[in-house]
């Protein structure tokens, strides 16, 4: 008797075998990229250890391998709902996807989550910063910064953090002598050069933004972030089919990155391939059915095929998933302004204005409409000056220099005359 153990514990143990084996077989599955396979195998492994997070961790991996994002949400939070308390490791992993799906607020609300518990390391602390930046949360950035630079004032990669945020900001002459500093000291430094590049691009000078893609080397150039950002250099050098190579490699490389499907889509149709571009947008949405960027090509190709309304509802569909989308916003002050919504396309520019992704006719255009409707003048003048200083001869600026200066309050005369002095003796 003594020898034989008692039935619920031999069941117990077969059980746990079954759920081991059941593991052992998906990872076998999901690190040939089985994805479909190694979820029948992740199933069975729940149904025999119903109370382990293991499971539902790699059924998450499993469908995001299949392109199912929201069910690997719903893996996570059940892993996370088992765990006796936040696993971090389970915290960053959401954060991931919800950066992926856009689901900005989600994705913040986990980081600083880990942040608080401080479970959050370095690179993540410098991410949420950057997050919280481009949210327009530029306080909130700041402070996210201090933990970090507090410790270590000479940190290059916070610094670079640091000079992305005071950009955002609107303190470009900072922001950029910072940048300038930052790559004296180190050539080498990837998240300089890349942020250099944005900002030289979206100043006007994309052969600049180009030389200074060119030294970034090694892995740091073959990054998603880094790639994209060269496709739209090359896109504004007038380059659509090296944006294309480039992009294609990316595509190659991860297939199932949305938004580097995106990039390409948008890639394809400014270089006339509608169709092409629309099966691209369509796969793209597949992954990611709220992808702003994606949403945004289509109406491109709507804009392009003359249905004006189908392009709005479109760019309106890509703004209620990521409301601070600059490609839409540049493209919807157009709208406005030629159906006579000058409010609107005055609001679309602000926004531009506000995510530092206001080019320098963006710029001049918004000085046009506070002359038209005569507010913000000193601000109006303030970006005609900025415009002037690149095209001093262009008439459209000068009148519009002329228009709001002829608005500014007329200071008061001084008094002409001898001075009268009334009193008492």
């Amino acid at each position: 008797m003594l020898a034989c153990k008692e039935p619920e514990v031999a069941a117990a143990e077969n059980q746990a075998k079954r759920a081991q084996a059941a593991l052992t077989e998906a990872r076998g599955h999901l690190s040939s990229g089985q994805a479909s396979a190694a979820l029948g195998a992740l199933r069975r492994a729940a149904t025999a250890a119903p109370d382990n997070p293991e499971p539902h961790l790699l059924m998450a991996q499993a469908h995001r391998m299949a392109g199912n994002q929201g069910a690997a949400i719903l893996a996570l939070k059940q892993a996370a709902s088992m765990a006796s308390s936040a696993d971090p490791t389970i915290q960053r992993q959401l954060a991931d996807i919800y950066l992926q799906q856009g689901l900005t607020k989600d994705a913040l609300a986990a980081l600083i989550t880990m942040r608080d518990a401080g479970n959050l390391p370095d690179a993540d602390v410098l991410r949420l910063a950057r997050l919280q930046a481009r949210e327009g949360q530029i306080d909130a950035a700041f402070k996210t910064l201090e933990s970090i630079l507090r410790e270590n004032p000479d940190d290059a990669e916070a610094k670079s953090v640091e000079a992305e945020v005071l950009w955002l900001k609107g303190d470009e002459l900072l922001a950029a002598n910072l940048m300038d500093r930052l790559l004296n000291q180190d050539p080498a430094l990837a998240s300089a050069r890349l942020l250099r590049a944005r900002y030289f691009l979206v100043s006007g000078f994309p052969d600049l933004a180009e030389a200074d893609l060119n030294a970034v080397k090694g892995e740091d150039a073959e990054r998603a972030d880094a790639v994209t950002l060269r496709a739209r250099v090359l896109l504004a050098l007038n380059r659509p089919q090296d944006a294309e190579e480039a992009l294609r490699k990316l595509v190659d490389a991860q297939p199932q990155n949305a938004d580097a499907l995106a990039w390409l889509a948008e890639t394809v149709l400014l270089q006339g391939r509608r169709t092409d571009a629309q099966a691209l947008v369509d796969q793209s949405l597949q992954l990611n059915p709220r992808l702003a960027r994606a949403l945004y090509v289509r109406g491109r190709s709507l804009e392009e095929q003359g249905d004006r309304r189908g392009a709005e509802e479109a760019y309106r569909f890509a703004l209620s998933a990521e409301p601070r989308f600059a490609p839409v916003h540049s493209r919807m002050w157009r709208i406005h302004l030629k159906a006579d919504r000058v409010t609107d396309a005055q609001e679309s520019l602000e926004r531009l204005l506000g995510l530092s992704e206001a080019t320098l006719e963006e710029k001049a255009q918004l000085a046009a409409l506070y002359a038209r409707m005569q507010t913000k003048v000193t601000q109006g003048l303030k970006l005609i000056e900025e415009a002037l200083k690149r095209e001093p001869e262009n008439a459209d600026y000068l009148r519009t220099q002329k228009t709001l200066t002829g608005l500014l309050p007329k200071p008061k005369k001084k008094p002409s005359g001898p001075v009268i002095i009334r009193g008492r003796r």
